[in-house]
């Protein structure tokens, strides 16, 4: 996952950094304590619950509790190839 958040930064431009991992007070059950879960804060938050959702991770953002940074789970995941999380065309290579 953290591979798909430094691809989807670099090539939209946008900062992304972690809040939380199992360092905080979570709800009772928390994925973070079994450390499947991790929330990041970004400078294009909608943009990156986007590309991980895309990328076929369980992703809570603009739910209560998860207003301020997107909160992602890394349970059952299958993710998808990275191109598919994204909204642009793969880099050209130039001549």
């Amino acid at each position: 996952m953290f591979d798909l958040v430094d691809i989807w930064a670099a090539r939209t431009g946008h900062t992304v950094q972690l809040v939380s991992a199992n360092d905080h007070v979570h709800t009772l059950n928390s994925l973070h304590y079994e450390g499947l879960a991790v929330d990041l804060h970004s400078s294009n938050l909608d943009g990156l619950a986007k590309a991980l959702r895309g990328a076929g991770y369980r992703v809570l953002w603009q739910v209560p509790g998860h207003y301020s940074h997107v909160h992602v789970e890394t349970t059952g995941v299958e993710p998808r190839g990275l191109m598919a999380s994204f909204d642009m065309a793969p880099p050209v290579a130039s001549d």
